[in-house]
């Protein structure tokens, strides 16, 4: 596709069955964003191989793909991350007959997802959170090969049975299995002075990758930009990082507008952001949204919290997601390194943060 010829008709590839969030993201985007006088056609169920394929022959001009299986597979030679969906379903839900608050004490609760299981012992250290597998051998039985739906069959099958109180899962497959149950967003902002819960890395974003020459008004005009931003930011912070920590870190980049931070602020009683965005007379120093970028890593035991948080003039975000790393690797060597015996500090001790 040249770069000088705009199309009037998009021929997208989406990897992955209607088990995969991707699919789900498609079409919520194709029902709810007008596209103008641009016709899409859209192929489903294609793997990476073969989609990658079918986007080199030239038989489409799109794939859509999940920003985490494409940081994973590294992206692929002459292709470009020409546009990003809005960002959608990037917390997971817990399935249970009430909120977090309100759950039976020393409640059972299965999590896949190492993050998860850390938050919620932050959020109450009275549950009992688990990982399906380990659950599956304290009570002998056999856990389904595949993850997805058959998992969440299995899970809410234990939680119908009174096994367990609940469950981690993801929106899409919730919906999709039409679970007789409440669910509950595991939200990224806390509300009534509760625990907030950061999303996975990249959770919740769907690239749309393109040959070289795209054009670049046509991706902008399907593409959104606060989710580009997110994608590049989470990345540029994501390939500095100990792969390592990746599956317990919680991370989110977003716009902000004013107004908001300024409640937020109020809230919480933040002096100091609310200084920052206001001048000496009281008005807002600038009306343009802001980014701001949230990482955090979670102790063993839930018991501690590592938060880093900036917010940065959206033109500056890429710089400043370069900059963070120096700063956030200077506090996690602080927190994970044993003190040891000194006169004046006192007797060894462990690591402040067991990860």
């Amino acid at each position: 596709m040249g770069a000088e010829a705009e199309p009037t008709r998009i021929r997208l590839v989406c990897i992955g069955d209607d088990e995969v969030a991707t699919a789900a993201h498609i079409r919520k985007w194709m029902d709810t964003r007008p596209l103008e006088d641009l016709e899409i056609e859209v192929q489903f169920d294609v793997d990476l191989s073969s989609a990658l394929e079918i986007l080199e022959n030239g038989d489409a001009d799109l794939l859509a793909i999940s920003a985490v299986s494409w940081y994973m597979c590294q992206g692929a030679p002459d292709t470009m991350v020409t546009a990003a969906l809005p960002r959608r379903d990037e917390n997971h839900i817990l399935v249970a007959n009430d909120r977090l608050d309100y759950l039976p004490h020393k409640s059972i609760i299965l999590a896949q997802n190492r993050l998860q299981r850390r938050q919620l012992r932050r959020y109450r250290s009275d549950f009992r959170v688990l990982d399906p597998v380990a659950f599956a051998d304290m009570i002998g039985r056999k856990l389904p090969a595949d993850s997805g739906l058959d998992l969440q069959s299995w899970m809410e099958d234990l939680r119908a049975t009174k096994l367990i109180t609940g469950f981690v899962s993801e929106r899409h497959l919730f919906e999709l299995a039409n679970i007789d149950c409440r669910r509950h967003m595991l939200m990224t902002d806390a509300r009534e002075n509760s625990a907030r819960f950061l999303p996975s890395p990249l959770n919740g974003l769907t690239l749309l990758i393109s040959r070289k020459g795209f054009p670049k008004s046509l991706s902008e005009k399907i593409g959104d930009a606060e989710s580009l931003t997110a994608w590049a930011c989470e990345k540029t912070i994501l390939d500095r990082i100990d792969l390592d920590i990746h599956d317990r870190l919680g991370m989110i980049v977003r716009h902000r507008q004013i107004p908001s931070l300024l409640n937020q602020a109020e809230q919480e009683k933040d002096l100091l952001r609310s200084t920052s965005l206001l001048d000496s007379e009281g008005d807002i120093v600038d009306i343009a949204s802001m980014v701001e970028i949230l990482i955090e890593i979670v102790d063993r035991a839930g018991e501690r919290t590592l938060l880093l948080e900036k917010l940065v003039q959206k033109e500056d975000a890429e710089t400043h997601s370069r900059l963070l790393i120096s700063e956030w690797e200077d506090m996690l060597k602080v927190v994970t390194t044993e003190h040891a015996e000194d006169i004046r500090l006192g007797p060894a001790r462990p690591p402040f943060l067991d990860l």
